[in-house]
């Protein structure tokens, strides 16, 4: 299924700051979570940056490692609640998704996500599916993007929980699927083989 999956969809792609692509080829692509790590945030500013809504993008600046951003999200409690699955507090949704790096299937998402924010010059990356897969990275796909609000009235669009990303090899022929998710972070290393011109 992941071969399948490979030639469905050869390309996957993120949207990054322009500013961060020297960190990004040096440390690799990180969650938020694991680039609140890297720059060795204090437990409680982690926290508050990883489980609350952050409204606006977050600059963290390292003495060693310089400048990273964490985006900006868009799941004000009261909206994201009512998409959750029973039990699943916003906060612990956040938290999910925060351990996680992001890719889009398709380049218009990207590049609307790039676009969304004219004051972050962004860039988009293009990554081969097939050598993310080949490293032995685990992806998992959802039918939303399950990191933002979609307009859809509640109710209307799967409820958000772990279970909304399915793990590629368990994918189900011709599935509908928007974005990627891998766990943590995708190695320089395998960044930079993966990397597409």
């Amino acid at each position: 299924m992941s071969a399948d999956f490979a030639a469905r969809f050869p390309i996957l792609f993120h949207a990054a700051p322009a500013a961060a692509l020297p960190s990004i080829r040096r440390h690799g692509l990180l969650s938020a979570e694991a680039l609140c790590r890297l720059f060795d945030l204090p437990e409680a500013e982690r926290n508050l940056l990883l489980r609350r809504n952050r409204r606006t993008w977050v600059e963290l600046r390292h003495a060693e490692f310089g400048r990273a951003w964490l985006r900006r999200q868009l799941m004000p409690d009261r909206a994201l609640a009512a998409r959750l699955v029973p039990g699943l507090t916003p906060e612990a949704w956040r938290g999910f998704i925060n351990r996680h790096v992001f890719l889009w299937r398709a380049r218009r998402d990207a590049d609307r996500l790039a676009a969304a924010d004219p004051d972050m010059p962004q860039v988009v990356l293009r990554l081969a599916t097939a050598v993310l897969i080949g490293e032995g990275l685990s992806l998992a796909a959802a039918p939303v993007n399950g990191g933002a609000i979609d307009r859809r009235p509640a109710g209307r669009g799967p409820h958000r929980g772990p279970d909304l990303y399915v793990p590629i090899a368990l994918l189900p022929p011709r599935a509908p699927m928007r974005e990627v998710v891998v766990p943590d972070t995708i190695p320089p290393a395998i960044l930079a083989r993966a990397l597409l011109p």
